[in-house]
Parts: structure tokens; sequence; C-alpha cells
């Protein structure tokens, strides 16, 4: 067991992303105790162990249901701003830095790419609505 404030220092030196850990905690913790939490179960609860290959008739929405809330954080803490909605700026500040964490290469191009697709109405910035939709039509697809 370690503390809630240890464990987000922690994760904060360890991934370098600049996050508020503790606002985060709830959807990345399951479970805490008096401020304290079990990093043990909660590296566990972040393997994935095997995919589901079953699918069932409603188990996009479920999907879609139980991670709105991941996804709205995510999304607020894109919005740099606040201004509710992602600008192109703001979506490819966000990928650098996933990029330069994470090791991979994206190009400028890609990432501006992806952006204009999740921009449904054309209108130059990702609303929430923009940005669930792209989750669930990358969820249909992976099931697909």
């Amino acid at each position: 067991m370690i503390s809630v404030t240890h464990w987000a220092s922690t994760t904060e030196r360890v991934l370098n992303l600049g996050l508020p850990w503790r606002v985060l905690r709830p959807q990345l913790v399951s479970s805490t105790q008096h401020g304290m939490m079990d990093y043990q179960q909660w590296i566990k609860e972040l393997s994935i162990t095997e995919p589901k290959l079953e699918i069932s008739d409603n188990s996009i929405l479920d999907t879609m249901y139980k991670n709105h809330s991941n996804l709205e954080t995510i999304f607020r803490i894109i919005d740099t701003d606040h201004s509710g909605l992602i600008s192109f700026k703001e979506f490819h500040q966000t990928w650098e830095l996933l990029r330069s964490h994470l090791k991979t290469e994206i190009s400028a191009k890609a990432i501006a790419d992806l952006a204009q697709s999740i921009d449904f109405n054309k209108d130059g910035s990702i609303d929430i609505n923009e940005f669930l939709e792209a989750f669930r039509l990358v969820d249909i697809s992976a099931h697909n």
C-alpha cells in the first residue's frame, strides 16, 4: 500500500507527462482506503491479459458507457485553454507530447490528418461529441 500522494508524484516522475494525477485518480485507480492504494493491484489492472473475443450486440454501447468519463477526462486534458473545444493546435501539441514519451514516429501531416478526420463538421476544432464519436467508430471497426 502507498499513499495516493506518493502514487501521483511517482507516476508523474516516471511518465513526465505534466498531468494532474490526483484529479485523474478516480479514472485510473479502482479503489483507495484512507488515502492509500494497492499499487500492485493497480499495475495488474493496467496489464492486458487476454483480448476479449466474444462480442455481444451491446458491447460497443457498454464500452462507450463505461469509458465515457475517461474519454471526457482525456478531452478536458487535451483542451488546455478550457474552451470546450480541442483546437488543431492543442491536438497537435498533445500528440507531440505522446510521441516523444512513447518514442514513436508520427508525422505532423498524420497528426493533422487525424485531427481533420475527427472534425466531422469541418469547423476547425473538435468538440466533445466529435471526440466521443471518433472512439465509437474506432471501437466498431475493431469489432468488425
